[in-house]
């Protein structure tokens, strides 16, 4: 979790991390199951094992208490493996889709995103603690590929990742569902057809 994401310490003993973790692990349980508006205090202090008094000297409401375990959201590593820059996208979209589809945490980042348009507060949080660091790492990749010449220099990186996640999300979402997308449609053939108007020829 980064420091955006946790609460400002106040005067007092030191806060106990358990706790924390307790709270923001039921939070995201609760996130995935019932989504933002089901999502209640009382209820993740229950499963926490602590009183609301406690979150609520931690983060001041719900909505807080949300994007703070959106910030403990883990969906992808936190490197890009040395390597070529196919292969390190390769790598990212493949943990990515394995930790979608293997944890509650696939399931968080569909309650959130369909709460995009009635609680831009909370999709604007979601996108800074979740959305760009996951881009970040892709840009690391991509920045990788232009300095080895493997990348066109003039390629729009931004445009790149931007194909990549939402090709990425589109598949998650219809395998979340029980069906496959297409044939040949895992992340290195994904990875292939969307680089392959950006590499240098």
């Amino acid at each position: 979790m980064t420091a955006a994401t946790t609460a400002p310490r106040g005067p007092g003993r030191p806060r106990d991390a358990r706790a924390d973790e307790a709270i923001l692990a039921a939070a995201l349980e609760l996130l995935a199951e019932v989504g933002p508006t089901g999502l209640s205090v009382e209820e993740v202090a229950a499963r926490a094992g602590v009183s609301k008094a406690t979150i609520y000297r931690r983060w001041p409401g719900k909505d807080e208490l949300v994007v703070a375990s959106l910030g403990a959201l883990v969906m992808v590593p936190d490197h890009v493996p040395e390597g070529s820059a196919r292969d390190g996208i390769v790598y990212l979209v493949s943990q990515w889709w394995r930790t979608y589809n293997d944890s509650p945490n696939g399931m968080v980042f569909q309650r959130v995103m369909a709460h995009a348009k009635s609680n831009p507060r909370l999709f604007e949080s979601f996108y800074d603690a979740v959305v760009e660091p996951r881009r970040e790492l892709f840009r690391v990749a991509l920045r990788r590929g232009i300095d080895t010449g493997e990348i066109r220099p003039d390629a729009d990186l931004e445009l790149l990742i931007t194909l990549i996640i939402g090709s990425s999300v589109y598949m998650n979402q219809v395998r979340s569902s029980g069906r496959e997308p297409a044939p040949g449609t895992g992340a290195e053939a994904l990875v292939d057809a969307v680089l392959s108007s950006f590499l240098v020829r």
